[in-house]
């Protein structure tokens, strides 16, 4: 028998050609979002006036990608099968009206994107949001004047444009007026004060007062920000009998938190080897208890921990004063 051949040898011998798969379908990546324009009603035939642009991963004739008008427009406007630009036609515009284009595009083996819908007014158009809506959750603790969102709106009329709050519960919010950036004009208690705000922000151009509006929903979360407080400082019991079981319970401590949820959520611990704590703060013997012991007291801490991602904890003073009980036998000091 020959010797194995070395894996050299194979490298050498062995070609390998690997071909695309067309595994890819072409994605959408346009700007701005949402898909709107504007042409002037006016416009002649060939006007620019949006440029949609697809992407596909695969290579060569995979990843070839041509653009069609699925639908809408009124025949007013043309897709250019290679770049993507849309164009008018040159058929008359009606003014301000909103002509809906569906647009497709094709990889080389016809896999089909999902349809983009793009606006397109003939004549002037307000700002317009890129968001339909916000929603934010902030917490408790966000420093005033610190900006927590921005909106924002695309402008047409090349104009500037400003941002405003129609709706500002207890003036709670501001917003810069050039760059939409929203914050809290004083601070907020999540124990204290609402937990859910919503807001109304207007985008508007000048001149001529274009103007739209959207809805901001700010919700307050909670900040662990309070430490657990035993209702006592010290806790005391008398009278304990030596004979007493681990089962037996010895008293409760209690102690709150002015959080909510998890970060008010307590539980008891001790590092006491006499006794032990359960959860909820009851105390038992952690096995025989002494009286013939300095004071015939036991004394020892107990500590309350929240279920915060940073826990606080507080703690109490626990004193367990025992009973004699006759279980010594007399003995004689000498032999007899």
């Amino acid at each position: 028998g020959s010797p194995p051949l070395s894996p050299d040898w194979y490298l050498n011998k062995v070609k390998l050609k690997i071909t695309d798969v067309n595994d890819n379908v072409p994605e959408w990546n346009m700007k701005p979002y949402p898909y709107l324009a504007v042409v002037s009603p006016e416009a002649s035939a060939g006007t620019f006036v949006y440029q949609l642009q697809a992407l596909d991963g695969d290579e060569g004739k995979s990843g070839e990608v041509e653009y069609f008008l699925s639908d809408g427009g009124d025949g007013c406007f043309a897709v250019d099968k290679q770049t993507g630009q849309v164009v008018t036609t040159g058929l008359v515009l009606q003014r301000d009206r909103e002509y809906l284009l569906s647009v497709v595009a094709l990889d080389g083996l016809g896999s089909r994107s999902p349809p983009a819908m793009l606006s397109v007014v003939a004549g002037a158009r307000a700002p317009q949001f890129t968001n339909t809506s916000y929603a934010i959750s902030i917490p408790e603790n966000t420093p005033e004047g610190q900006p927590f969102l921005a909106v924002f709106a695309i402008y047409f009329q090349n104009q500037p444009i400003s941002y405003s709050l129609l709706i500002n519960p207890s003036s709670l919010f501001s917003i810069k007026q050039d760059t939409g950036e929203i914050s809290l004009t004083r601070t907020l208690d999540y124990e204290s004060d609402q937990r859910r705000y919503l807001l109304m922000v207007r985008s508007s151009e000048e001149p001529g007062s274009l103007s739209t509006a959207t809805e901001v929903q700010v919700l307050i979360t909670d900040e662990n920000d309070c430490v657990p407080e035993f209702l006592q400082s010290i806790y005391s019991v008398d009278g304990v009998p030596e004979t007493v079981t681990t089962a037996t319970s010895l008293l409760q401590v209690l102690a709150t938190d002015c959080d909510s949820g998890l970060n008010a959520e307590l539980t008891y611990y001790t590092l006491s080897p006499d006794f032990s704590i359960s959860p909820h703060g009851t105390v038992f013997p952690a096995g025989r208890l002494d009286y013939e012991r300095p004071n015939h007291l036991y004394e020892f801490v107990v500590m309350a921990t929240d279920g915060g991602e940073e826990p606080h904890s507080g703690t109490a003073t626990v004193r367990v004063r025992m009973a004699n009980i006759n279980d010594e036998t007399p003995e004689f000091s000498q032999p007899v």
